[in-house]
């Protein structure tokens, strides 16, 4: 699978929903950071979780910064069935991905937030104790929340962002 997208959309949370739902070894790579060393180090642990009949998921962000060279690492262990890969582009992966890797892909094309979810997303983030910003009991007018949503354009990470750096500044006073 190829995911293209914009930031801030869930290309993570998704392929993490995919691989849960599918019950396999989820392992995460970056084109940015990582290379043919670390390839070869998930290829090991998806060989341990397929010896007891467990797949592995390799999500690799910015798949499309890898060269050919490195693309092609991927082929013999996706067509063997060691991984299932899902790469995740900002760039048209009819040019940037390997017409190899490609033929063997679903692309999949997250688009911006809407509105109304981002206002959820700042909602819910607002009450959540655990995972979000609730500790800190902070309220806002429809005025901050508008702006905040406004803000983020669609990219939940960049108003998450802001709306933490924020609530962190009342925080501390």
């Amino acid at each position: 699978m190829c995911i293209r997208e914009i930031s801030g959309v869930g290309k993570t949370t998704l392929a993490r929903i995919i691989c849960s739902q599918m019950g396999a070894h989820f392992e995460q790579m970056s084109a940015v950071l990582d290379g043919i060393k670390e390839l070869r180090n998930v290829i090991k642990h998806a060989e341990l979780y397929k010896q007891n009949d467990t797949s592995t998921i390799l999500f690799v962000d910015e798949i499309h910064r890898f060269n050919k060279t490195q693309q092609d690492a991927f082929l013999p262990y996706v067509e063997r069935g060691d991984i299932t890969l899902i790469g995740a582009t900002t760039q048209n992966p009819s040019f940037e991905i390997i017409a190899p890797l490609l033929s063997r892909s679903l692309v999949v094309e997250l688009h911006s937030l809407e509105e109304e979810v981002m206002g959820t997303i700042l909602d819910r983030a607002l009450v959540d104790e655990e995972r979000g910003l609730g500790k800190y009991h902070v309220t806002v007018t429809n005025e901050v929340r508008t702006g905040l949503v406004n803000y983020g354009n669609g990219d939940a990470r960049s108003m998450l962002t802001v709306l933490e750096y924020a609530v962190r500044q009342v925080a501390t006073k």
